[in-house]
């Protein structure tokens, strides 16, 4: 069957303001058309944010992950997305926090929730929840000695769990693979705390080799 002539030219036409319709930037027809390619703010949120945990603004780095995903805890993000890293960063930031994040300048008061960490049950649970997210994204990459070094720190927060987290400092440390001056640190005041003073030492000794600023560390009690 034939098309007429007047029906193609219909066809081009309505092709055409159709890709008028779609874009200012469309120019006459047969001239070239680009769509507009939108990037998700995102992306540049996530990697400032990591960057500010790395300098110590735990903050900073906490505050920033929730103004961009309030409703973060509601997820569970494969290890290493964008979501999985910005969970990562808030779960860190926390633990590092002692469950109680300072962000109250920082963040809109309709979802700051728990984060303040305002009496110890709160802390506690907001420590619970750094726990859970490290372990869970742990479990979902075994060979990643970096995941197991902050899980271990957020374990060392929580008295019950020391000595889990001890053993697993204890295995990466006999590897070298303890992946953060903050998870030497963590290894240090584990020993410590068991009267170990020489290992304690030779702990803080590979976290201020590694470390960018003294600051990370500091023994805890």
């Amino acid at each position: 069957m034939r098309i007429q002539k007047h029906t193609i030219w219909a066809l081009a036409l309505g092709a055409c303001v159709g890709a008028s319709v779609l874009t200012r930037d469309a120019r006459a027809c047969g001239g070239e058309w680009y769509p507009v390619m939108q990037v998700d703010p995102r992306i540049h949120g996530v990697a400032e944010a990591e960057k500010a945990l790395s300098s110590g603004k735990h903050g900073v780095a906490a505050a920033s992950v929730i103004r961009m995903m309030p409703h973060i805890k509601t997820l569970k993000p494969k290890p290493g997305t964008l979501v999985g890293r910005a969970e990562r960063i808030l779960a860190l930031a926390t633990a590092r926090a002692e469950g109680a994040l300072p962000i109250a300048r920082e963040v809109p008061r309709e979802v700051l929730g728990s984060w303040l960490g305002g009496n110890d049950s709160a802390s506690a649970q907001n420590l619970a929840w750094s726990i859970d997210v490290l372990r869970r994204q742990s479990n979902g990459k075994l060979d990643d000695v970096s995941l197991k070094t902050d899980l271990a720190e957020a374990l060392s927060h929580l008295e019950p769990h020391r000595a889990e987290a001890r053993g697993i400092l204890e295995d990466l440390a006999k590897r070298d693979l303890i992946a953060s001056p903050e998870g030497y640190a963590t290894l240090a005041s584990l020993r410590s705390q068991s009267g170990d003073a020489d290992g304690q030492q030779l702990a803080l000794k590979r976290c201020e080799a590694m470390a960018k600023s003294q600051g990370a560390c500091v023994l805890r009690s």
